[in-house]
Formats: structure tokens, C-alpha cells, sequence
């Protein structure tokens, strides 16, 4: 009878010593996979727009440091109607923007196995068209020609659903602007639309993982 005890606890203490084995390159195995460079691809809304992007974040050369290149494309997401505030002039047409992002952000450690949070700052240059308007219309681009630049802060939450791929949600916000004709009531009624709060959420597929093996 004590020797079948004596079987049952070493055992039961193989099995926890092998979990734990087990855990720690999982750990190990996801901690290396979320330096690897991955594809990126993402859709939410950025103030009065929604949007899709796609795009690389490179290799992490510094530890938890984060670079990458995207493109995205935003649309508004209704008829946008402008009522100058002084000539009471107004506008309505739909704005379209295409421009790219470069992102530089920050990871934190893994809490458990799976979660991480991270940060970033968003540089965007593109631009702004009017493609819906001159398809029912025929009249080019009412907004001229223009650079539509914006800025952006964000802050989520990314997990790791295996070991070459993750979902995020990221939310926060920023600026966008127009340079282009500053008389112009198309101008002035597309450089706001974009700024305000941005929510999104996305995958990575991270690339390069084949040492992995599979959990």
C-alpha cells in the first residue's frame, strides 16, 4: 500500500514537473515569436472615418522597441455635409483618404502566456480625393490638390491565440489636417474629418517562426 502511495505521488509530481516544462516554452516560444517581424492588418474607426490597414512592423532590433510601415485607406463613412460657421456656404460630397503610416511603439513583458500590452505613435501622409463624387458627377477631385497629414497616440491590448499569430484591440487618437487650397470650403470641411478618437482592432501573423514547435 505505501509503495502504490509512493507510485501516485511521483506521479502526480512528473506530471506537474512536465506542465511546467511544458508552460515555460510555450512562454519561451511566444516571447520569441512577438520579436519576429509580422504582417499587419487592421480595421476600426479614426474620428468621423472608418478605415483599413495593412502593413509590416519589423523585427524588434531593440528589445520591446517597435517600427512599422503601413498603408492605410479611410473613408467617411456618410455624405459629409459642411455649413461654413461665417458665409454660411455649405458643401456636401465624400471624402476619401489614402496615405501611409509609419509607426514606432513599445511592447511590455508577456503577462501569463498569451497577453501584452503595447503602445504606439503614428505619423500619417497621404491623400485626400473625392473618388464617389466624381463617379456620379464627373467632377475630379473637389478637394484639389492637397498633402493630408495626421498624428496619432494609441494604447492596446494584444493576444496571442498561437504561437505565429495574435488579435489586438487598440483605441486613443490624435490630429489630422489638410495643406492644400485654404479658401477652398471642400479643404476646410475634409481636414478635420479623421481627427478625434480612433478605435481598431486586427491580427499579426508573425513571420520567421519555424523553430516553433507546435503547442
Amino acid at each position: 500500500m505505501k509503495i502504490q502511495k509512493k507510485g501516485i505521488i511521483w506521479a502526480v509530481l512528473l506530471i506537474l514537473i512536465n506542465t511546467n516544462n511544458s508552460l515555460a516554452q510555450v512562454m519561451n516560444d511566444v516571447e520569441y515569436a512577438g520579436k519576429k517581424m509580422n504582417l499587419d492588418i487592421s480595421t476600426g474607426f479614426q474620428g468621423s472615418l472608418s478605415f483599413g490597414q495593412v502593413g509590416l512592423n519589423l523585427p524588434q532590433f531593440i528589445d520591446n522597441f517597435v517600427v512599422g510601415f503601413k498603408f492605410r485607406g479611410m473613408s467617411s463613412t456618410n455624405w459629409t455635409t459642411f455649413i461654413h460657421e461665417e458665409t454660411k456656404q455649405s458643401v456636401s460630397f465624400h471624402p476619401v483618404v489614402m496615405a501611409g503610416v509609419i509607426t514606432l511603439g513599445g511592447t511590455n513583458q508577456f503577462a501569463g502566456d498569451a497577453f501584452r500590452v503595447f503602445g504606439n505613435c503614428e505619423l500619417l501622409v497621404g491623400y485626400t480625393f473625392t473618388p464617389y463624387d466624381n463617379m456620379v458627377y464627373k467632377c475630379g477631385n473637389l478637394v484639389g490638390d492637397n498633402i493630408t497629414l495626421g498624428f496619432f497616440g494609441t494604447f492596446g491590448l494584444e493576444y496571442f491565440s498561437s504561437k505565429i499569430s495574435s488579435v489586438y484591440i487598440e483605441s486613443g487618437g490624435g490630429l489630422k489636417t489638410i495643406k492644400g487650397d485654404k479658401d477652398s470650403q471642400y479643404v476646410i470641411a475634409a481636414a478635420w474629418q479623421g481627427s478625434g478618437a480612433t478605435i481598431r482592432m486586427g491580427t499579426r501573423i508573425y513571420l520567421g517562426t519555424k523553430k516553433l514547435k507546435k503547442i
